[in-house]
């Protein structure tokens, strides 16, 4: 067995349409109140929503050599390193497997808010790659899965199920019947090779891609060794010519089918993290897939992939379905008669390169986004269930980068013990800083969106909220939100005898799995007088927004964020329709 832990063709429209659909949300239909004449307006903005980085958090798990988890660790026992540079931890705290945390105390002064719902605190979403996974390994797979499903019923965490194929995928939910039910109905989309030549997705890159083009001389072991095996394979005789051109036209086939399957399967992948970024609390991918090979020309969406999970703090693990390999010269038994010899000498030459090529991606995914890659053991429960269970105690470490320059570019995260003694520490490898070079516009939708799809509260502006519903149907009713902002104490900028501000204030709905709902956004344009400013808003500014909900429970989030100041607020809430 080992585990890895290292730190340092579209989708399917069905798919698409799922993952996709939150974050092209919020049609304005809030009201302000209470706003003097001429001096507040209100502006609708569609929203299309990342961060910035005043304060990093750091998610730590301490184990022991033999794998169990360490809890009795206190913050002076860590260091923290940011490019090298040794950081000051400045917030430290423990979560521990059904231990709840007290939230963190309001700022004085401060009026309470409703205490939002029993919400689930982690998300955790299934991959299947059954685009490259055998009927069998899936089998072994599956049995591997319904056991985490099980021993998820009823927790604080939800689960979802995606196919890379697009087909029968599940968001998150506590309805075990509905995920068992997915789980059964994926298929394997493994393509059979060709019998003549048996060829595979790696000896068609190394023939279409490194090898030279037919007619110009040389050659290569791999496009000899497929011509010698369609010459065995094969009652009909072809001159060498001949037989170059059949191997060349049957690997450039493969590496067709082949790279249409890699686009969707990265596809896949991507539309999966930008739909956890949605979720508001922990994120974690676990791939389940035997492996699939990346050329060069996808490298970039690769790449693009890992960064999109490190911005959105999505963990990415893998699980190596293939098992322990056993790689057999020639192939199975009931297959060598087919192969020449010469195709059976480049199978074991090269059979351990194949296995590196196809697992790499996975491994890199991983590694990159600080989560682990489980392979080469047939004890696939053992594995999902590391991959994706939840640590029994995780240290949460947030500092503030020193002299950080908003440029965008990648900070590697190292932290260590003082007094290691035989532990080891897994923590996210890295972060991207803000990039203040970017349009002021969009680094506030980043910050909006990452506040809203947050389970956070934030503090920065003083703002309350109230919610209450009434029924408009036996299943339907409309939640009216209403947020009140101290618009005194925001920071304005005086232009033409006007004190100039503009807050976005946010509001939206998530289900009890999580799910976004529904949302609203409006952006009050203040140009305020003087003495409007000082006598004539005592109590406020209030918006009130109106959502459209079916029976249930309902967490309830508000957002506001100002142009000047650059605050921002966000404040959880609960409401639950019979």
């Amino acid at each position: 067995m080992r585990v890895r832990s290292v730190f340092p063709d579209r989708l399917r429209c069905a798919l698409i349409a799922g993952l996709l659909a939150p974050l092209a949300f919020l049609h304005s239909q809030a009201q302000p109140a209470q706003q003097p004449p001429n001096e507040v307006t209100t502006r609708e903005a569609p929203v299309t929503f990342a961060s910035r980085v005043n304060l990093v958090t750091v998610p730590v798990v301490v184990r022991d050599s033999k794998r169990r988890v360490v809890d009795n660790l206190e913050k002076e026992d860590f260091q923290l390193f940011d490019s090298g540079k040794p950081q000051i931890v400045s917030r430290f705290s423990v979560e521990k497997t059904g231990v709840t945390q007290p939230s963190a105390s309001a700022p004085a002064g401060a009026p309470p808010v409703v205490a939002p719902p029993a919400m689930p605190q982690r998300y955790v979403a299934l991959v299947f790659d059954d685009l490259h996974i055998e009927t069998l390994h899936l089998a072994q797979a599956r049995q591997a899965a319904e056991k985490v499903l099980a021993s998820a019923a009823g927790s604080s965490e939800r689960l979802a199920i995606y196919p890379t194929s697009g087909r029968n995928a599940v968001d998150f939910t506590n309805d075990h019947d509905q995920l068992e039910r997915a789980l059964l109905a994926i298929r394997s989309g493994v393509k059979l090779a060709a019998s003549c030549p048996r060829m595979n997705y790696w000896e068609a890159d190394q023939i279409v891609n490194h090898s030279p083009p037919p007619g110009a001389g040389g050659d290569s072991e791999i496009l000899s060794a497929m011509e010698d095996e369609v010459a065995a394979c094969t009652p009909l005789s072809f001159s060498p010519d001949e037989l170059e051109r059949i191997v060349v036209t049957a690997a450039q086939h493969v590496v067709t089918e082949g790279d249409a399957d890699i686009r969707q399967s990265l596809d896949a992948l991507g539309a999966v993290v930008r739909k956890l970024t949605t979720m508001p609390g922990q994120r974690s991918l676990v791939l389940i897939s035997d492996g699939f090979l990346v050329l060069d020309d996808r490298r970039p969406e690769e790449m693009d992939l890992i960064e999109q999970a490190i911005r959105a703090n999505v963990v990415v693990n893998a699980l190596g379905a293939r098992g322990l390999q056993t790689l057999v010269p020639g192939g199975e038994a009931d297959q060598r008669g087919a192969l020449s010899n010469s195709k059976m000498l480049v199978d074991v030459k090269y059979s351990n390169i194949q296995a590196a090529a196809a697992t790499a991606v996975m491994a890199e995914t991983a590694e990159s986004t600080g989560g682990k890659f489980f392979e080469n053991s047939n004890a696939l429960d053992e594995g999902l269930e590391l991959l994706a269970g939840q640590p029994e105690c995780i240290y949460l470490l947030g500092f503030a980068p020193q002299d950080l320059r908003p440029d965008g570019r990648y900070h590697a995260l190292k932290v260590t013990l003082r007094n290691p003694k035989g532990l080891t520490v897994e923590a996210r490898p890295g972060y991207y800083a803000p990039d203040r070079t970017r349009d002021p516009a969009e680094r506030a939708k980043e910050e909006i969106q990452t506040a809203f799809f947050s389970a956070e509260d934030i503090r920065e502006i003083p703002a309350t909220m109230e919610t209450q519903f009434f029924k408009t149907g036996p299943d339907e009713a409309t939640v009216n939100v209403l947020a009140k902002v101290d618009v005194r104490k925001l920071n304005f900028k005086q232009e033409d005898g006007r004190n100039r501000n503009d807050v976005t204030v946010v509001c939206g709905l998530f289900d009890e799995n999580g799910n976004y709902v529904s949302g609203v956004q409006k952006v009050l344009e203040m140009r305020l007088k003087d003495e409007t400013l000082a006598t004539g808003l005592a109590s406020g500014i209030s918006v009130k927004s109106s959502l459209k909900a079916k029976s249930g429970k309902y967490l309830v989030r508000v957002v506001v964020r100002d142009s000047q100041g650059q605050e921002l607020t966000a404040l959880s809430g609960a409401v639950e329709i019979p």
